[in-house]
């Protein structure tokens, strides 16, 4: 999703709450502040699913890119095996050891890089959401202050 496709989902959102909201106003409610909490709460979900979306998307064309790459080995492999003689099965064993010990290692470096992007994705969307828990509870606190004065 793209910055402006963000902006009219957010939008539509604010819209809709602020369109309920007004048919039940509530006496002391700062109404323009609530709307404009619940704003960033739904920009923070925004940018937290977009972030999720990206974190899949990257895990995904890596996956892509390990089955693209298994295939052409096996596919090579294949072609070794049809072509070689009686006489060369040793260089050819240990052409295949090589092979597997390859496939093995970028496999492993692949599930690596995968494990950090989930990793990384899901910090992203907890820092994100951290973020306006944080930012709902000082609303809050001040809102308690200002009543109690």
């Amino acid at each position: 999703m793209d910055q402006e496709q963000m902006k009219r989902v957010s939008d539509t959102a604010t819209a809709n709450i602020r369109e309920i909201f007004e048919r039940f106003r509530v006496p002391g409610l700062d109404f323009n502040a609530f709307i404009e909490a619940r704003q960033a709460d739904i920009d923070a979900m925004t940018r937290a699913t977009t972030v999720a979306f990206a974190g899949a998307q990257t895990i995904t064309e890596k996956q892509a890119e390990l089955l693209k790459s298994a295939l052409g080995e096996i596919n090579e492999a294949v072609k070794a095996r049809t072509s070689s003689s009686e006489s060369g099965v040793s260089d050819f064993m240990k052409k295949e050891s090589d092979l597997v010990q390859t496939t093995l290692s970028r496999t492993f470096e692949g599930m690596k890089e995968m494990a950090e992007a989930a990793q990384k994705s899901q910090t992203e969307v907890y820092q994100i959401a951290l973020e306006r828990v944080r930012a709902n509870t000082e609303q809050l606190r001040s809102a308690f202050t200002r009543e109690s004065k």
